[in-house]
C-alpha cells in the first residue's frame, strides 16, 4: 500500500509498505483523510524518533476488517479513532485509561500511522477513543475530530461559567476550536490573541468578542481593562511558548485557572511566587473524547470546515508538510487518500 514515510529532517515521501494485519482487539481502517498536527510538524522539523516511521494520528476512514473481541462496529462503518498500544498491566490500564499509561505508544507516534491507505487501530473501543462518523460530516471534517476533542477536554477541565471572561492565547486550530466551544457554552466574554492575520480573522468568526494581534499589542493590559482590573477567569495557553505562558500568569485573576494546552519545545524558568491568589494550573494532558467532539460538530457547535485551509493528495505529502510548516495562512492541512 502507499504510505508517507519519515526518513530525516524535513524528509518525507510516499513509498510502498506492507499492509497491516488484523489482530485481536483491533480494527483495520481504510483511511480517507488525515490531518497534519503540530506534533507532526515538530517531528518533521527535528527528524523522526525512528527513521522509516509512518506518521499520522488525526484520521477518518471506513472499517475494512474487525478483530476478535470487537463489538459495536462492522465492516463498512465510517469511523474516527485514536489509540495505541499500552502495557495492559499498570494502574491506569486496569482502569481503562490507556492514555495515562507510561508505556503507551500511539498510532502515528511510534506505531504505523494514518498517512497511509490502511491503518491498524489497536485497543479499538467505541467510547472515548473511537466514534462513528455521522453522514452529515465529511471524512475531511472527520480528520479534525481528534484535535477538537483536545479542545473539548481542555474546556471541560476548566468548567467555565456563563458570566466568565475566558482568554485563548494562540489562534491555531485547537485554539479556534476552543473559542467555538466557549461560545457554544454561552461564555460572556472571549478574548483571543494570535499573530497571523488569517487566524485572527477566523478567531473573530469563531466567536471571539475581542481579538488581539500579539505582534502589535500586549494582551495583558487589554484583559485587565476589559475585566475592571480583576483579570480573566480562565486562560487557555495554546501557543506553547514561554512568552505566552508568562502572559497567562499575568492576566489570570485570583482564584482563576490557567489551562496549558500547547506543547513546549524547551523548558524555561518561572518562580512559583509568580502564581498568586490561589491560581489553578491545569495541564491539559492527553485524553480523547472523540464522541463528545463528534457531537459538538454534528450539532454545529464547532464547525471545522472553515478551518481546513489546505488539502493535498497523498502523492503531494511533502508539499502538504511544507505548507503546514511555512505558509502563513495555513490553519489545518489535510491529506486525502481517496
Amino acid at each position: 500500500m502507499k504510505a508517507a514515510v519519515y526518513h530525516g529532517v524535513q524528509d518525507i515521501g510516499v513509498e510502498d509498505v506492507p499492509e497491516p494485519k488484523i489482530e485481536p482487539g483491533a480494527v483495520i481502517m481504510k483511511v480517507h483523510a488525515c490531518g497534519i498536527c503540530g506534533s507532526d510538524i515538530h517531528s518533521y522539523q527535528r527528524g523522526p524518533r525512528r527513521p522509516g516511521m509512518v506518521p499520522g494520528h488525526e484520521f477518518s476512514g471506513d472499517i475494512v476488517e474487525v478483530g476478535a473481541g470487537i463489538t459495536g462496529v462492522k465492516k463498512g462503518d465510517r469511523v474516527v479513532a485514536m489509540s495505541g498500544r499500552s502495557c495492559g498491566e499498570c494502574y491506569w490500564c486496569k482502569r481503562g485509561e490507556i492514555t495515562r499509561c507510561s508505556k503507551l505508544v500511539m498510532v502515528g507516534l511510534g506505531i504505523p500511522g494514518a498517512f497511509a491507505e490502511y491503518v491498524l487501530v489497536p485497543n479499538f473501543s467505541l467510547g472515548l477513543y473511537a466514534a462513528k462518523l455521522p453522514a452529515n460530516l465529511t471524512h475531511q471534517e472527520g480528520a479534525t475530530v481528534e484535535p477538537v476533542s483536545v479542545g473539548w477536554h481542555a474546556v471541560t477541565q476548566v468548567q467555565p461559567q456563563k458570566d466568565d471572561t475566558a482568554v485563548v492565547i494562540g489562534a491555531g486550530f485547537i485554539g479556534l476550536a476552543i473559542i467555538q466551544i466557549l461560545k457554544s457554552l454561552g461564555v460572556e466574554q472571549i478574548i483571543a490573541s494570535g499573530h497571523r492575520p488569517k487566524r485572527l480573522a477566523l478567531a473573530k468568526e469563531s466567536g471571539a468578542d475581542i481579538v488581539v494581534d500579539g505582534a502589535k499589542e500586549d494582551i495583558v493590559p487589554i484583559v485587565k481593562e476589559k475585566t475592571g482590573g480583576v483579570g480573566a477567569d480562565s486562560v487557555f495557553e495554546v501557543a506553547g511558548t514561554e512568552p505566552a505562558f508568562r502572559q497567562a500568569v499575568q492576566m489570570v485573576r485570583k482564584g482563576g485557572k490557567i489551562d496549558v494546552v500547547g506543547l513546549y519545545g524547551q523548558p524555561f524558568n518561572l518562580s512559583p511566587s509568580g502564581f498568586g491568589g490561589d491560581v489553578s494550573l491545569i495541564n491539559c494532558g492527553l485524553r480523547w473524547d472523540l464522541p463528545g467532539a463528534v457531537d459538538l460538530m454534528t450539532k454545529g457547535a464547532v464547525r471545522t470546515k472553515p478551518l481546513i485551509s489546505h488539502e493535498f493528495p497523498i502523492s503531494q505529502v511533502k508539499e502538504a508538510f511544507d505548507t503546514a510548516l511555512g505558509v502563513a495562512d495555513a490553519v489545518k492541512v489535510v491529506v486525502n487518500l481517496e
